[in-house]
């Protein structure tokens, strides 16, 4: 079943006041806006809906910007088979890395996003042309023991998943200092 979600009236589970939906453009928009916090361990995290077990998650995703002084900075993606607020793992554009790699996956436990470890920085990572300015369409499909990126339907990587969880809740992800906007969100159960 393919559920639009409606950001006006949706219910949101958050770990961070940050999150707020105000209306853009003529349409109702879910962001993180002033996230200025560069020292920050975990992301800012909200969640939507019910407990999935495969599905496929949409959303057009804007990158507002930064508050550090490295020009490609940002984080900003989809959260997937969330236990809560502190457990999921995540799946992040990174638009401009230098590496060219601008996709990213990380498990994370308990708040702590391990960025800085040995298995994130050596890990395959995906690259898609992610714009700086304007909105685009990104989706990502949950399927038994792996996630498939995608960037206006073109695939950016495919992964296993970490924890193995067979079933969580879906939403966004936005990190260290990065401001980023959503709308236009479905979720469809995928078998």
């Amino acid at each position: 079943m393919n559920s639009t979600i409606d950001l006006s009236t949706v219910a949101l589970e958050t770990n961070s006041p940050l999150w707020q939906i105000s209306e853009v453009g003529g349409e109702p928009v879910l962001q993180v806006i002033g996230n200025e916090d560069e020292d920050q361990i975990g992301g800012k995290v909200a969640l939507i809906g019910e407990v999935k077990h495969n599905y496929r998650m949409q959303t057009e995703m804007f990158f507002a910007g930064h508050h550090m002084t490295q020009a490609a900075a940002g984080w900003f993606g989809f959260v997937m088979r969330a236990q809560d607020v502190l457990n999921y793992e995540a799946v992040w554009f990174m638009p401009n890395a230098e590496s060219g790699s601008t996709a990213a996956y990380v498990p994370v436990a308990h708040g702590i996003v391990p960025w800085w470890t040995e298995a994130y920085a050596s890990q395959e990572k995906g690259a898609a042309a992610i714009p700086t300015k304007s909105w685009f369409r990104a989706s990502v499909d949950v399927v038994e023991d792996e996630f498939t990126l995608y960037v206006k339907e073109q695939v950016v990587f495919r992964k296993k998943l970490t924890y193995h969880l067979s079933a969580g809740r879906a939403g966004f992800y936005v990190g260290t200092a990065t401001d980023a906007m959503f709308r236009r969100v479905t979720v469809e159960d995928l078998p």
